[in-house]
């Protein structure tokens, strides 16, 4: 049976290699509108959404990354989107990566590369970033679960293989 949200799901990969072309801002506020309507535990809506389309606040990030990891970790996408939450709730992690599920499937609908960075908290709660951290006005009892970098690849596209025992039913 053919479907095509299925069918966007099977095809998106990851990026790690971005072209100067930039992501519309009305892409962008769809796919921000994707991750808004993600489930949430009890409905609660307890993260937040940052999406970073600034050249210089995008810049900030890529050298705090540097400071911290020695490189690049948002491998010169021009969006960077932070999905954070309160660090003392138990479904923060859940919750945000809900959103972040559902801006990778909207962006690969769009056509747009994405790629998941877990880096960002550790970039951001490092004491070298602290003002970067307050700047971009995500708190210390804030937990940045995960960023969805977006842009246009510059590779070609290459889907891996599964594990073969990843499913079971019985």
């Amino acid at each position: 049976m053919e479907n095509k949200v299925i069918n966007t799901i099977k095809n998106r990969t990851s990026t790690r290699s971005y072209s100067a072309k930039k992501v519309s801002l009305k892409k962008l506020e769809l796919i921000l509108e994707a991750g808004k309507m993600a489930p949430s535990g009890m409905n609660r809506q307890i993260c937040n959404i940052l999406a970073i389309h600034n050249g210089r606040y995008v810049n900030s990030l890529v050298e705090a990354s540097k400071k911290v990891r020695g490189k690049d970790c948002y491998y010169g996408a021009k969006i960077i989107i932070l999905v954070y939450g309160p660090k003392d709730d138990p479904f923060v992690t859940q919750d945000a990566s809900c959103i972040l599920e559902n801006m990778f499937v909207a962006a690969e609908a769009l056509k747009i590369a994405s790629c998941w960075i877990n880096q960002s908290e550790g970039i951001l709660s490092d004491p070298r970033n602290k003002k970067l951290r307050a700047k971009l006005g995500i708190g210390e009892d804030k937990l940045i679960v995960g960023s969805c970098i977006l842009g246009y690849s510059e590779a070609p596209k290459s889907i891996k293989e599964r594990k073969a025992d990843f499913i079971r039913i019985i």
